[in-house]
């Protein structure tokens, strides 16, 4: 959860940078990201500088994001 919560706050972001703002250790960050892939909830595009972004085609990413973003304003 806590990888699509930084991609829906800060959009598409290459591994490294994910890896930074996670702070989850990089062999779990990539292993998670594989699940991720695996369930149609991001894309990991390029060949040498991977680049991660949500899937918007997915239904469940666009719920995702609609929920966040109610809970984000519910705060205020």
């Amino acid at each position: 959860m806590k990888i699509l919560t930084i991609l829906i706050k800060y959009g598409d972001m290459n591994i490294t940078k994910l890896y930074r703002l996670s702070k989850i250790r990089y062999d779990k960050l990539k292993k998670e990201l594989d699940e991720l892939q695996r369930m149609k909830l991001v894309e990991i595009l390029g060949d040498s500088k991977k680049i991660v972004r949500l899937n918007y085609s997915n239904p469940k990413v666009v719920i995702l994001i609609n929920l966040l973003e109610e809970l984000v304003k519910d705060e205020l």
